[in-house]
């Protein structure tokens, strides 16, 4: 189980009231360990708020959540920047090439089929995180309304399930069946993080945010992995 996982699990048990809220933030604590460390200022702030988060009146919480949200998608628009899978070079690699055989031709077909709907994918995915970077700036300066900010997300939730699912269909050759497996991870971890993030603006609920963040950290980890396991086809 990863420790994204058993945050949830964790905010379910406080959710239920099974764990008072010092338990969760002790229990937080213990899963995170040092994984936060290169956003340390971010989350001291994000601490000082759970800790006197019972204490805080609606429109100081409001204030925070959008702050997470917006720490969420910052999160996602680095790794999709920097470390997205470059699926279209190991395309245009392939096709200059040529085959020896035609067991060798079938397999870069089936190769380059792959990489080019994967840059697609790849390409679309980063399409709707910037649109939900976009919404979520919006809502926190007044331009539009929470409730529009929800509907957005949701939207565009939809499409990155659908995404998801065409990627899941793709075949890959065999050299690069890390690296689309990571690429799917790192696909759920987004989709996980946005849904969190839509449930957070919900209940007005700064612990959710908080997890979107951690499923986010845990994407960016995919989406490095599968840039660095990719192979010429």
């Amino acid at each position: 189980m990863s420790t994204a996982d058993e945050l949830k699990k964790l905010k379910e048990l406080l959710d239920s009231k099974v764990i008072s809220q010092g338990e969760f933030d002790k229990e937080k604590s213990k899963l995170l360990g040092n994984e936060i460390a290169d956003t340390a200022t971010s989350n001291d702030v994000i601490k000082n708020n759970l800790d006197s988060k019972s204490d805080k009146k609606n429109k100081s919480k409001k204030w925070y959540i959008i702050a997470g949200i917006l720490l969420v998608f910052y999160l996602i628009g680095l790794s999709t920047d920097s470390d997205q899978p470059d699926y279209s070079s190991i395309s245009s690699s392939s096709s200059s090439s040529s085959s020896s055989s035609s067991s060798s031709s079938s397999s870069s077909s089936t190769c380059e089929s792959w990489a080019n709907q994967s840059a697609n994918n790849a390409s679309k995915m980063a399409d709707i995180l910037d649109s939900v970077s976009i919404n979520a700036t919006d809502a926190s300066i007044g331009v539009i309304s929470f409730s529009t900010l929800e509907s957005y997300l949701e939207t565009d939730l939809r499409k990155a399930k659908n995404i998801y699912n065409n990627q899941l269909s793709l075949s890959p050759n065999t050299l690069n069946d890390t690296s689309h497996n990571y690429f799917l991870d790192a696909m759920e971890d987004l989709i996980d993080g946005i849904d969190i993030t839509i449930l957070g603006v919900q209940q007005n609920d700064a612990d959710y945010i908080e997890l979107g963040v951690i499923y986010i950290e845990n994407a960016g980890i995919n989406i490095s992995l599968a840039s660095s396991t990719l192979n010429d086809c």
